[in-house]
């Protein structure tokens, strides 16, 4: 039998939603929920109603990636001319 599904990645990328506890809290369009958040799916693409997660979250993300910190560096500017006046 053929796959008769469109959209195949976007469908991956829902099931993965699911799997993370994403809920589905409407049909048609289908519409997505997680807590406050929410998210429709419409014309092929997924739509966030709002921020989809906390920017600290997506830093804890971020450093997990990269687990070795990176040192800060200065850079010593000479402080700005004053003009004689």
């Amino acid at each position: 039998m053929q796959e008769q599904r469109h959209l195949p990645a976007l469908r991956a990328h829902i099931n993965q939603l699911l799997s993370e506890g994403w809920v589905i809290a409407q049909r048609n369009p289908l519409k997505l929920q997680l807590g406050s958040r929410t998210c429709l799916i419409m014309h092929g693409m997924l739509i966030s109603e709002g921020t989809l997660w906390n920017h600290a979250d997506a830093a804890l993300r971020s450093s997990a990636c990269n687990p070795q910190p990176q040192a800060r560096q200065t850079i010593d500017a000479p402080a700005p001319a004053r003009a004689a006046g």
